[in-house]
């Protein structure tokens, strides 16, 4: 694992309802992030399990957490590499 991928990133999430009814999910940080839910509670829970689902096809394993409202149509999310949540969590015993 490279000391680039070791690094906590941030991944904007742009959020729109559809002419169907259903709420879609993308991201200009995270080709591929396409997430679509009936209502946005689903669309919360689904957003950071996809999130690492990419890093994962990667072979980079993170935690997502959602970060403090963005500006504009982005909501910023947090993918921390697992080994430094890890890391983290030891070093606060």
């Amino acid at each position: 694992m490279t000391m680039t991928s070791m690094k906590a990133k941030i991944v904007r999430v742009r959020i729109e309802e559809g002419k169907t009814g259903l709420f879609y999910a993308t991201s200009p940080d995270l080709k591929g992030l396409l997430v679509a839910e009936p209502n946005l509670d689903e669309l919360d829970k689904a957003i950071p399990k996809s999130i690492v689902d990419l890093f994962a096809a990667s072979d980079l394993h993170v935690v997502v957490t959602k970060a403090e409202d963005g500006e504009d149509d982005l909501t910023p999310w947090v993918a921390v590499p697992a080994v430094v949540a890890k890391a983290a969590m030891e070093a606060a015993r």
